[in-house]
């Protein structure tokens, strides 16, 4: 492993001048720097970003906990997270911490002792578990997902825009609309979501028809099949995720229901999976990239992040029309 010394050595210089160049002090000519840079590069020297963190009592690391609920959702967020991080000058640690708003406390205790810049939590809500194993000097903010008031967060109006995806779906003539729930422990994504879709339909004088899956594709195929148990006259059906969506259009179309004609699917989220099937889901967007930049910029503000709420828009593609009877 090349050290700071054999930097030194190769450079003609003390490894404290390599350090102060390395970390961008000042204290050395232009000669000296061109000569410490030639020699990092022909050593492939790559600087201890730990023991600078204890030194400078923070490193240049932001964490990322993800839970399951999206892989899809996680990675768009995450574009965003290393791009705003790189233009910074940080290195961003991932941590998968499971299903739903679960968490795992040995990334926290990691992250602490690495003097983390920040933490960014997606789709889960700050606790105030996860603030006592970080300590109160590691900032933190929540990505796609919000309350308003309890912790800082950058999210959409779920219960807007499940309301505004619902009532588009009212628009074209679709009166027995379904609901594919997300996971019932989300009680700040899912639940708010479902009071959105639950509040258009009340509106509109219908029936609320739900089943429960887990916002993942594999959950969506079973709650289906017991939705168009409860209601076998659907001719909508909302899916809380873009994963549960583009499983809802496969089954339906595996089982011989045609995609919109017999049923319209709707998803939520606008990921890359909604253009990953046939017919191209329709969905409701939620600018994910955009919220992942926008986190790192607060994070490494000095100023109280607070609640950020982002824009949703509606993206009609292939799998939203009236129902056959209108056309």
């Amino acid at each position: 492993m090349v050290t700071i010394r054999d930097v030194a050595s190769r450079a003609g210089v003390s490894p404290a001048t390599v350090s102060r160049v390395v970390n961008g002090l000042v204290g050395y000519s232009d000669e000296t720097k061109v000569r410490v840079e030639e020699a990092v590069a022909a050593l492939h020297y790559e600087p201890d970003t730990f023991a600078r963190g204890l030194k400078m009592k923070q490193s240049s690391v932001i964490g990322v906990l993800a839970p399951m609920v999206s892989d899809a959702l996680a990675s768009q967020v995450m574009s965003g997270v290393e791009h705003a991080a790189r233009e910074g000058g940080y290195s961003v640690m991932l941590g998968r911490t499971g299903q739903g708003s679960t968490f795992a406390p040995g990334y926290l205790r990691t992250l602490r002792t690495y003097r983390s810049a920040g933490v960014i939590l997606i789709s889960a809500a700050i606790t105030p578990e996860m603030r006592r194993v970080l300590g109160s000097n590691v900032p933190l903010i929540s990505v796609a997902i919000r309350d308003g008031i309890r912790f800082p967060s950058i999210g959409i109006d779920d219960e807007r825009a499940a309301y505004d995806g619902t009532k588009h779906l009212l628009a074209l003539g679709h009166e027995r609309i379904g609901l594919l729930a997300g996971d019932p422990q989300s009680t700040l994504v899912n639940a708010v979501r479902e009071r959105g879709y639950r509040r258009a339909m009340a509106e509109a004088g219908r029936p609320a028809v739900l089943e429960q899956g887990n916002s993942l594709y594999d959950s969506a195929p079973p709650a289906l099949h017991r939705l168009l148990a409860t209601d076998p006259h659907l001719t909508a059906v909302f899916a809380l995720s873009d994963e549960m969506g583009a499983a809802v259009v496969n089954e339906l179309q595996r089982i011989g229901r045609r995609v919109p004609h017999d049923i319209s699917v709707l998803g939520f989220d606008n990921t890359r999976t909604a253009t990953h099937v046939y017919p191209a889901l329709s969905t409701i967007a939620q600018p994910l990239e955009r919220m992942g930049e926008l986190a790192v910029e607060r994070l490494l503000s000095l100023t109280d992040p607070g609640q950020k709420v982002m824009p949703h828009r509606l993206i009609t593609r292939g799998t939203t029309a009236p129902p056959l009877s209108s056309h």
